[in-house]
Order: C-alpha cells, then structure tokens, then sequence
C-alpha cells in the first residue's frame, strides 16, 4: 500500500509540473509543495489564494478549479 501512495504522489508531482509550464516559454513554476504554507505562499504567483491537498503533497489555489480557469492546469 506504501509502494501504491509514493506512485500516486510521484505522478502528481511530474504531472503537475507539466500542467504549469509557462507558456511564455520560461522554466515551469512548482505547483505542489511538500506543506500547505508553501503552497499558500506560492499561490499568488498563479492568480490565486490558499492551498488544497492533493494526496500527501499541497498544490496551490483554496480550490483544485481555480487552477483551471486562471489556465494552470
């Protein structure tokens, strides 16, 4: 079960570093962080407030939706 959660958090990682590439051109910015403080602090730079829990990790945005419609994922 240990082996099946570090999977599901290691594709959410990868993943999401993809779905938040900047489409300018530059380096992707880090969407998920290890506590929820990161996350919060990271928000801003996507257009957003807050942090939600995906898994063990935090991604920014209160909401996984308002990633969506500020086009972060």
């Amino acid at each position: 079960m240990k082996r099946a959660a570090l999977l599901f958090s290691s594709i959410l990682v990868m993943s999401a570093g993809s779905a938040f590439a900047n489409p300018h051109g530059g380096q992707p910015k880090q969407a998920m962080f290890k506590t929820q403080q990161e996350a919060e602090e990271a928000a801003p730079k996507f257009g957003c407030k807050g942090a939600h829990q995906m898994g063990s990790m935090w991604m920014v945005c209160a909401k996984h939706e308002e990633a969506e419609q500020h086009g972060h994922h």
